[in-house]
C-alpha cells in the first residue's frame, strides 16, 4: 500500500462532520487575495514560518517512510520557474512555483510508479486553494497524466523517478505558505513550503476564537465550534452583479479550521457541508447554491484553515435586506448566520 500514514486514518475517511473547505470556488481562479492583517516582526515572522505542527513535513524533505512501503518519496523546496509559451492553467500575471518529487523504488520489482496519487494546495492564512498549470517539464497529478504512453511509467528496484508539480499564485501570495494535502486515496501527508518573493508570513489565521455555545445565530464573520474538530465562519455576503434575469449574483466564503495541533486521524476531518440561503423576514429560500466544490474527499492540515466560495443569487427586491444562511452535514448538524445584504 503507497505512503501508509497511520493505521487508524482509513477509519475516518467515512466519517462527515460539519466542518470542512477548500479553496476559492474549487480552485478555479479568483481574485486571491489573503486577509490583510497585521504582520509581526521579521524574526517572529521567520520563526512562526519554520515551525510545523507535529507530523507535517517541510518542502523539500523526504516523507517518512516504512520498510513495507513500496515508494520512498523525498520533495524538492518550493521555488519560483519561468513559464514558457506552453503553460496551461496560469493566469497572466501571477507566479509560476514548482517543487519536484523524487519516486525511489525501495522493492525487489518493476514497479508501476503510482497513478492514483491527488493533492490539494492551498495559499495564505485563509487556505483559497492554489490553482494547478502544466508546463514543459512542470507536470501535474495524477500521475497518469504525464505522458501520452497508454503503458505506464515503470522504474526498476532501486530506480526513481522525478517530476515537477506546479502552482499558479497571485501577486500578493508572496511570503504566503503554501500547504499541500497530498493522498493516495487512502493515506494523506501535509506539506508545507513558502512562496518565494517576500518575508516569510505566519501560517495562522489570526483571530480564530469560536463564540459561545449558547449563541444560537451567528453574525457574519463569527468563528462556530461545532464539535471542535473544525471550526467554521462565514463571511458577509456580497454582490456581485445582477444576472441575465435580473437577479442578483452574490457569494460567501465558508472558510474552516482545524484546531488539532498535530497531524493525527481526528486530525483528517473529511471536508462536507451543505449550504441553504433564505432571504427577507419569512425566510423564503433561495435559489439552490449554484457552485461550490471541493468540499468531499479532502482533508484540512492541523492548525491550517481551508477557504471555499459559494455563489447564489437573489431577487433583487431582496437586496437590500435580511439574509439567513444555515450550513449542514449528513449527520444533521446545522449551524445558522444570519445578517443584512447590502448593494
Amino acid at each position: 500500500m503507497l505512503l501508509r500514514q497511520h493505521a487508524a486514518a482509513a477509519a475516518v475517511l467515512a466519517a462527515t462532520v460539519l466542518l470542512t473547505g477548500c479553496g476559492h470556488s474549487g480552485g478555479s481562479v479568483g481574485s486571491g487575495q489573503p486577509s490583510r492583517t497585521a504582520r509581526p516582526s521579521a524574526s517572529a515572522q521567520h520563526a512562526q514560518a519554520d515551525a510545523l505542527p507535529k507530523g507535517m513535513i517541510r518542502l523539500g524533505d523526504k516523507l517518512p517512510h516504512t520498510d513495507d512501503e513500496t515508494w520512498a518519496i523525498a520533495t524538492g523546496p518550493l521555488k519560483t520557474v519561468q513559464a514558457t509559451s506552453k503553460a496551461k492553467g496560469l493566469p497572466s500575471d501571477w507566479i509560476a512555483a514548482a517543487s519536484a518529487f523524487t519516486f525511489t523504488n525501495t522493492s525487489d520489482q518493476v514497479q508501476q510508479v503510482p497513478a492514483d496519487l491527488n493533492l490539494t494546495a492551498r495559499y495564505g492564512p485563509d487556505g483559497r486553494t492554489a490553482a494547478t498549470y502544466t508546463d514543459t517539464g512542470v507536470d501535474g497529478l495524477p500521475l497518469d497524466t504525464l505522458t501520452t504512453d497508454p503503458d505506464p511509467i515503470r522504474v526498476p528496484p532501486g530506480g526513481t523517478y522525478t517530476t515537477r508539480l506546479g502552482y499558479a499564485l497571485p501577486q500578493a501570495a508572496k511570503g504566503q505558505p503554501l500547504t499541500l494535502t497530498y493522498t493516495d486515496g487512502q493515506n494523506t501527508r501535509y506539506l508545507e513550503g513558502t512562496v518565494p518573493g517576500a518575508p516569510a508570513a505566519s501560517p495562522a489565521a489570526p483571530g480564530i476564537r469560536p463564540v459561545g455555545a449558547d449563541k444560537k445565530t451567528l453574525a457574519f464573520g463569527d468563528w462556530h465550534a461545532g464539535d471542535e474538530t473544525t471550526y467554521l465562519r462565514v463571511s458577509p455576503v456580497k454582490v456581485t452583479g445582477t444576472d441575465a434575469s435580473g437577479q442578483r449574483t452574490c457569494e460567501i466564503d465558508l472558510t474552516f479550521f482545524n484546531p488539532a495541533g498535530e497531524v493525527s486521524p481526528l486530525s483528517q476531518t473529511p471536508l462536507e457541508a451543505s449550504v441553504h440561503v433564505y432571504y427577507g423576514k419569512d425566510l423564503t429560500e433561495a435559489d439552490t447554491v449554484k457552485e461550490y466544490t471541493g468540499l468531499s474527499g479532502a482533508f484540512i492540515a492541523p492548525q491550517r484553515t481551508a477557504t471555499v466560495t459559494a455563489h447564489f443569487t437573489l431577487p433583487a427586491k431582496a437586496v437590500p435586506g435580511p439574509v439567513t444562511i444555515e450550513i449542514g452535514n449528513s449527520e444533521g448538524h446545522r449551524v445558522t448566520y444570519a445578517g443584512d445584504v447590502k448593494n
